[in-house]
């Protein structure tokens, strides 16, 4: 998988849906950020975290299976990664479920999903795991191409109220001649109005400053003679 910032090149390059190049949710598209994890998980500013494996089943009663399971050994994490080509309602409600049950797993069962075959240090993976103890609040990342509102108003209040750690990321294919580009733009957390405000306002204090400057202040660093006669 090849990477790119979320700004599109001029000229040639065309933003594509996935389905237009005919990749698939799983074989295409979820073996592309599996072999390009290094790179990928910058992307989704996790630049630490671990892949614990893919197509992982959260719990004995359920054949759903979690597209992707990562740790962060920044706070001992588990990290539910939700995939979708294009877009699905469900995708939020498949990950609160999948977290639900991961949130049940103790170290052990952890280390036994781990995928040594995708993983480029696995026996630094195990020690992560084994000398700490797993965080009980469990991460949930939705990847995909676009979202319906719902599913981020509802995140973003999930998030708000009850302190659940959900981002989202929409990716675009981006394409140049031959080669194509996989674009990652964060939607969620959204910006808070009260940074949006709290900007405005340090504009509008500093024009306050600005405009209490005195004459006396500035005329001897004038550096014209005219100046001090205006």
């Amino acid at each position: 998988m090849q990477t790119s910032s979320s700004k599109n090149c001029s000229g040639a390059n065309l933003i594509l849906p996935l389905k237009n190049e005919k990749i698939l949710e799983r074989y295409d598209f979820q073996s592309a950020i599996v072999n390009s994890w290094e790179t990928f998980r910058n992307k989704i500013n996790l630049p630490d975290t671990f892949l614990i494996g893919q197509e992982i089943t959260p719990h004995h009663s359920v054949k759903d299976k979690i597209d992707l399971l990562a740790f962060d050994p920044a706070d001992s994490s588990i990290i539910v990664i939700e995939l979708k080509r294009n877009k699905d309602k469900l995708q939020l409600l498949q990950s609160i479920s999948y977290a639900a049950m991961v949130a049940t797993w103790d170290n052990e069962r952890l280390i036994k999903e781990i995928q040594k075959d995708i993983n480029t240090d696995p026996e630094e993976l195990i020690d992560l795991i084994t000398d700490n103890e797993l965080n009980s609040n469990i991460k949930i990342i939705l990847i995909a191409e676009i979202y319906d509102p719902e599913v981020i108003i509802t995140a973003e209040w999930l998030g708000s109220k009850y302190g659940i750690d959900i981002t989202a990321f929409a990716v675009s294919l981006n394409k140049l001649e031959k080669q194509l580009f996989v674009s990652v733009d964060q939607r969620l957390p959204l910006k808070e109005l009260s940074d949006v405000y709290e900007e405005r306002g340090l504009r509008r204090n500093s024009k306050i400053n600005t405009n209490e400057v005195t004459w006396e202040e500035v005329i001897p660093k004038l550096q014209y003679k005219f100046g001090e006669r205006a």
